[in-house]
């Protein structure tokens, strides 16, 4: 079973947003780190992006079985349905991480605190840094990221069809998610 770890956040709230995932295999190596820029969201938007990120990541690459761990409570309660989703610009999201978890076999979605969420968090901050204009490694992070583990890896862009739907919903502007190559020892 894989595990992602993931985490949304916006400056603001609403504000420049982004999500950041990282990806697990059952041995605890890198499978991949994702960053996704938003433009202007709110935190919630961009909790639910990570999550779809991961989910399409998971389906895209052939994997059945996924834990998610995240530190956002409400997105897990929602999922869950523990919760209802009331606000609008959820809805959609929470229909789209829905539709994804059906197509996998088994999804266990669970919470963490940000302690235990370091790499995803530092990824989130760098995709919040470039929706500043901030270049890369000049922001906060890029510095967190570092904190969180020691070497960096190197980006390029995640065209996947999820990744292009999540740009389009709910987010005023804001370039295509980066996907970040897992380090290689």
């Amino acid at each position: 079973m894989i595990t992602a770890y993931t985490d949304g956040g916006a400056r603001g709230n609403p504000g420049p947003a982004g999500y950041g995932v990282h990806i697990l295999d059952a041995d605890g190596n890198t499978l991949a780190e994702l960053v996704g820029p938003l433009g202007h969201a709110t935190n919630n938007v961009a909790e639910y992006s990570g999550l779809i990120a991961a989910l399409q990541w998971a389906c895209d690459h052939g994997h059945t079985r996924m834990r998610v761990r995240m530190d956002s409570e409400l997105v897990i309660k929602q999922m869950r349905g523990e919760y209802k989703v009331k606000h609008a610009g959820l809805q959609a999201l929470h229909a789209d991480a829905t539709r994804l978890v059906a197509r996998l076999d088994r999804v266990t979605l669970e919470h963490v605190r940000s302690e235990q969420n370091k790499v995803a968090d530092g990824l989130s901050n760098q995709a919040m840094d470039m929706v500043e204009g901030k270049p890369p490694g000049a922001g906060e992070g890029a510095a967190a990221t570092a904190r969180a583990r020691r070497a960096g890896p190197t980006c390029h862009r995640d065209s996947t069809p999820a990744a292009s739907r999540a740009r389009g919903q709910g987010r005023a502007s804001g370039g295509p998610p980066i996907r970040l190559r897992p380090r290689l020892s």
